[in-house]
């Protein structure tokens, strides 16, 4: 049993068991595997853009407004 859960928190938490159909300690365990889940240890490659991101093309692109 988890103690001193805020009521509006715990009204949610019943909520969603029972949109799940589940008991709240079930809920509570999806939740946190959920949340612990492993997540990947790197980031994706970065995406190819069409054309190089240079400097000045930065500094045109603000200066037209488009940045």
């Amino acid at each position: 049993m988890i103690k001193d859960i805020p009521p509006e928190l715990h009204e949610r938490l019943r909520e969603a068991a029972a949109r799940d159909r589940r008991s709240m300690s079930k809920e509570v365990i999806a939740l946190l595997e959920g949340a612990l889940a492993p997540r990947p240890a790197e980031l994706p490659p970065p995406v190819k853009a069409a054309f190089s991101l240079t400097p000045d093309w930065l500094e045109r692109a603000i200066d037209d407004g488009r940045a």
